[in-house]
């Protein structure tokens, strides 16, 4: 069975029956992390791994959302040698899991959180960070900090008995995805040792290689279309829908890093209409909390603006306004 059969059977048979659930109960179980570890999935890679993350959205996003994360820390840990292969083979294996955050990396303007060092070389971070995911579900978060242009990505322990007052995550009340268990990030003099280093960059150079890394999050938005294709199935507008998907989704894996924003915007703004064909197919039940098609609309309205930047908000507002 390969990864993408192997997703769809775990978001068939697990996230999707309970995704409901599983937002009234107001967080992600963990266990679902570590099904989808127990599957393998955790150790897919390239275009298996965009494959995989479709299946998980159609199946439940804020599952997919939480799951994702661990893409990125992934990617940065590959990077990083040796030191850091044990770590690696355990976030793979499953018996980690973790998070990122890079805003201070990715965004101009001042830094969301600043480092300065300490005398023993350890880490001590200030600032907000405004959006980390499966906080309480995750162990680590790959988190960057500032000093000037200096850039520090830093692994730090997330476990729930982390937090006090040097670390507070503060829930955000979202519509779309609120199991995905998202907070603003509070450091107030926080100490990261220094072999919790896994990179260093240069702000510039990272924002403006940004672009290369926005294919991954535009998975989401083609999953959330696969569940309104697959819910409408046996209609026309699952037919046109399906076929406006894989052009959405070839789309995505032919553009440049010039080319994403418009690309990833493109998805989103399908995702949107789709959710908006599954309520009008749906009737009025899709107006009372709980159903299918309500959570659907919400969901593609959170991807109207998650993982934004402003070329793609450009780009969307454009599509929209036609």
């Amino acid at each position: 069975m390969s990864s993408t059969q192997t997703a769809r059977r775990v978001a068939e048979e697990l996230l999707a029956p309970q995704a409901a659930s599983t937002e009234a109960a107001g967080a992600v179980p963990r266990s679902h992390l570590d099904a989808l570890a127990a599957a393998g999935l955790g150790r897919t890679g390239g275009a298996d791994a965009l494959a995989v993350l479709e299946e998980l959205a159609a199946g439940d996003l804020a599952t997919a959302f939480v799951w994702v994360q661990r893409i990125g820390v992934v990617r940065w840990l590959e990077q990083a040698g040796p030191a850091w292969a044990s770590t690696l083979e355990d976030l793979r294996a499953g018996r980690l899991h973790a998070g990122i955050a890079l805003q201070a990396a990715l965004r101009p303007g001042p830094a969301a959180v600043v480092a300065r060092r300490d005398d023993d070389g350890a880490f001590v971070l200030d600032g907000t960070v405004p959006w980390v995911t499966g906080w309480g579900l995750l162990d680590a978060v790959l988190l960057t900090a500032r000093d000037g242009e200096d850039v520090f990505f830093l692994l730090l322990d997330a476990r729930p008995d982390q937090e006090g007052p040097t670390l507070r995550g503060e829930p955000l009340d979202l519509v779309g995805v609120p199991a995905s268990r998202t907070v603003e990030l509070h450091l107030a003099g926080h100490r990261v040792p220094a072999d919790r280093l896994v990179a260093t960059g240069r702000h510039a150079a990272l924002l403006a290689g940004d672009a290369a890394g926005l294919r991954t999050n535009g998975s989401l938005a083609l999953g959330l279309v696969l569940r309104c294709v697959r819910a409408l199935e046996g209609s026309p507008a699952a037919d046109a829908l399906g076929a406006q998907l894989d052009a959405a989704r070839e789309r995505l894996d032919a553009a440049g890093p010039a080319e994403l924003p418009a690309a990833r915007a493109a998805a989103v703004e399908l995702a949107w209409r789709a959710a908006g064909a599954l309520a009008t197919a749906t009737g009025s039940s899709a107006v009372i909390a709980g159903g299918l098609a309500e959570r659907t609309v919400r969901e593609a309205l959170f991807l109207l603006v998650f993982g934004s930047r402003p070329a793609i908000k450009a780009a969307l507002v454009a599509f929209l306004a036609r």
